[in-house]
């Protein structure tokens, strides 16, 4: 019994309670399948649970989404060396001549089609579990911290009017896939917190940046600023 109630009396030394909240800022990376630029707003939630007084562990999600404009033959010049490794980058006539003999493109207006421009959407939903140390500063409630975890981007991009047209200047035999791919990835965050005393809630700021894991070079590091605020019960 003795060793029980030891038992119980760490637990809930260790584990101070949970907070739930949610957050807001800027995402900064770029679509796969262009090459352009995904910037946007990013929103999500998250989950923490405090260990001791220093040390917590965030469960979180977040949500970017962006469109950008691009032109088809640049969206083929991507697709075609993504998938089939075949890269024709300065090469229209090349890239035309590919089209024509192994996708059964039609040559009567392919010139004009290929300089066409459309638009291209992308989503990244973000997964992560995230380790968080603060640094004590004394009795002020504000309290900087330091931290690193892993997860995985789930993107999303695709070109529905792109694909539309290939379709029909294919005639059905060339189909585009939605790019669809889950990256994992390590990452590491800097912020600071606010939390007035005798309230169960918290304020922060944060500046995220992730390394995705064996992409191929497909996305490269992404960076998230927020703030976001937790609710504790």
């Amino acid at each position: 019994m003795r060793i029980f109630l030891i038992g119980l009396l760490i637990c809930g030394t260790a584990f101070a309670g949970v907070r739930f909240g949610g957050r807001i800022g800027h995402y900064s990376g770029d679509d796969p399948r262009t090459g352009q630029s995904a910037s946007s707003i990013v929103y999500g939630g998250q989950i923490n649970f405090s260990l001791l007084s220093l040390v917590g562990v965030e469960i979180s999600g977040t949500y970017a989404g962006s469109e950008s404009d691009i032109t088809l033959q640049n969206y083929l010049l991507t697709y075609i060396n993504d998938e089939y490794g075949q890269n024709f980058e300065g090469d229209s006539l090349g890239l035309i001549d590919y089209l024509e003999n192994e996708m059964g493109w039609s040559p009567d207006n392919i010139s004009t089609d290929m300089i066409g421009t459309y638009t291209a959407k992308f989503h990244d939903i973000d997964l992560a579990a995230t380790i968080k140390v603060m640094i004590p500063i004394g009795a002020l409630p504000v309290k900087p911290y330091i931290g690193g975890g892993g997860g995985a981007h789930i993107l999303f991009s695709d070109a529905d009017v792109l694909m539309q047209v290939v379709n029909e200047e294919t005639g059905g035999t060339m189909t585009i896939d939605p790019y669809d791919h889950v990256h994992p990835g390590i990452h590491g965050v800097v912020g600071v917190s606010f939390e007035p005393p005798l309230i169960p809630l918290s304020i922060f700021g944060e500046f995220k940046h992730t390394k995705p894991i064996s992409s191929e070079n497909e996305v490269s590091g992404i960076n998230m600023f927020y703030a976001g605020i937790n609710l504790g019960f």
